[in-house]
Parts: C-alpha cells; structure tokens; sequence
C-alpha cells in the first residue's frame, strides 16, 4: 500500500467512495441527497492523501491543515480491515507536531472504537442539525 498526495486523476474515485461510504454507514440519517459533487465541496482547500494498492483507490484522508482537523477518513468498502484507515492516520499524525483533532458522530460506533485504538480520546461533545458528535483528539 502506498500513501500519496491528492492529484486530479484520484478525484472521480474519491468522489465514489465518499458517496458510497456514507450511504452505507450513515444508517440513521437521510442520505438520499447525497451525491457525487459533495465530495469536491467538503474537502475544498484540504489536504487530501490517498492509500493506494497499484491503480486501486483504497481510501482517503482530508485534513483541514489551519487547525490540524481531520475533516474526513473514508475507506472503500472492498479495503475494509487491511490497515488503510491505520496507514491516512499515521500519515496525517507524521506531517504536523499539532494534535490532531476530529468531529464523529456519537452514533458511529466502528469510527468511534477505530480511533480510540489509534489513541484518540474524548474531549468533548457536541450537537449540529442533524447528529450529536464527540470531538476527539490523539493528544490532551
């Protein structure tokens, strides 16, 4: 598995499995208007790594780069449980000295036992329009 930097040839991709990500694992929420383009607006300006296997896109990472934020970790369906989540997250842990911190939604229980075994903890809680979410961070 090989770790790169965003280009313009991964986008179609990503933009697939984001969709797809989150209509399979969002199961209590609506997500009948999610689309293909949502991907492009919500990681606008990010940095964006990709795990790659040859010409396979297994996953991304964004990270909202001002406040070290990890905005967004989604693995394809088929890369589940071979280290592509373990593999973003060491990458966006080695390029900053910053905790990283993130928002998951109190609902998502895989996400929520993936990053405590990464050694992130709860720092506190919140609520949006449409989910209640724990912000988490890998150093206090």
């Amino acid at each position: 598995m090989e770790i790169k930097i965003f280009s313009e040839q991964y986008r179609n991709a990503l933009r697939s499995i984001y969709l797809e990500s989150r209509k399979s694992t969002f199961t209590w929420l609506e997500t009948s208007t999610y689309q293909l383009l949502d991907f492009d607006q919500d990681t606008e300006e990010e940095r964006i790594h990709v795990a790659l296997e040859g010409d396979d896109v297994l996953g991304f990472i964004s990270v909202w780069e001002p406040d070290n934020f990890i905005h967004h970790l989604y693995v394809s369906d088929h890369a589940n449980g071979i280290g592509v989540g373990t593999q973003l997250l060491e990458t966006a842990k080695n390029l900053s000295d910053k905790p990283l911190t993130l928002k998951c939604m109190n609902k998502n229980d895989m996400a929520l036992k993936f990053y405590a075994s990464k050694g992130f903890v709860i720092a506190s809680q919140g609520s949006n329009d449409y989910c209640d979410y724990y912000v988490m961070t890998n150093r206090l």
